[in-house]
């Protein structure tokens, strides 16, 4: 990808190298091994470790309760029918109403944006580049982009000179023309601050992990409202998903509040439920 920011970048999972040991979980007066442990740290990326170490051991913790539970309950589990067998024990545990189509056409009225197709922008850019963390750095860049953008409001034509002049993205040898851009081509915090703005030079500079970004759009078609009858399966589908995974996150709650657990804080505030 290019450092401009103009196509969907891909993940990178740098290896967090633990910063302090491991700690000592135990579900109901079973220890969790230490490999164990360590071998899921891989599945949570994070910048911060103690957050990788947290969701880890809460992931650890929630499948030996669910363990637990499918003992109980005499459900044969084997390394081979393990995902099916969990899957089965929480269809059984958790009931829920499917969404009313009152409720569907509620919410469909409650989010239009949600509804609504992305605008189709052409769009040119100048990118005064600046590492995330250089706080200098990105207060010169934003001050430099907030000069050319008055130097452009004097002179429009002179975008392609300034692209080419001062631009540390490729596109500066087309004018800084990005060409045609809709959801999911540049990265999330370029697009959210894009994607409102009206025809024409952007007032204020756009910020990205790159640096700052003139920006001017040459076209903008906008998003047209979609009909409900071809959403209707989408919103159903998306308000179940909902209340089902309510369900599964009380009736998970429901056994870790039962249970001695030490080493580790279970949270239920995100949608972090891993099984």
């Amino acid at each position: 990808m290019s450092s401009c920011g103009s196509h969907s970048h891909a993940h990178s999972h740098a290896h967090t190298e633990p910063s302090s040991p491991l700690p000592q979980i135990s579900v109901n007066g079973k220890a969790i091994r230490e490999e164990d442990l360590a071998n899921e740290l891989q599945y949570h990326p994070n910048k911060d470790f103690e957050v990788v170490v947290q969701q880890a051991g809460q992931t650890l913790v929630i499948r030996e309760l669910l363990h637990e539970e499918a003992r109980k309950r005499c459900i044969e589990i084997s390394a081979e029918n393990e995902e099916e067998a969990l899957q089965q024990l929480i269809g059984d545990s958790i009931s829920y109403e499917d969404p009313r189509e009152d409720d569907c056409l509620r919410y469909f009225a409650n989010n239009p944006d949600k509804f609504t197709t992305m605008p189709l922008m052409e769009v040119d850019h100048i990118l005064l580049a600046a590492a995330p963390d250089d706080v200098t750095g990105r207060e010169t860049a934003k001050n430099q982009a907030k000069r050319i953008i008055d130097e452009l409001k004097n002179d429009p034509l002179l975008f392609p000179s300034l692209a080419q002049q001062y631009s540390a993205c490729p596109s500066k040898e087309t004018g800084g023309n990005l060409g045609q851009l809709s959801k999911g081509q540049t990265v999330p915090e370029f697009e959210r601050q894009l994607m409102p703005l009206k025809q024409g030079l952007a007032e204020s500079p756009i910020e990205s992990r790159y640096g700052f970004h003139v920006v001017n759009i040459t076209r903008k078609i906008e998003g047209k409202k979609l009909e409900y009858s071809m959403v209707a399966d989408k919103v159903r589908g998306y308000l179940t998903h909902r209340v089902s995974h309510l369900a599964i996150q009380e009736f998970i709650q429901s056994l870790v509040e039962q249970a001695e657990i030490e080493g580790v804080e279970i949270r239920f505030a995100e949608e972090n439920i891993h099984i």
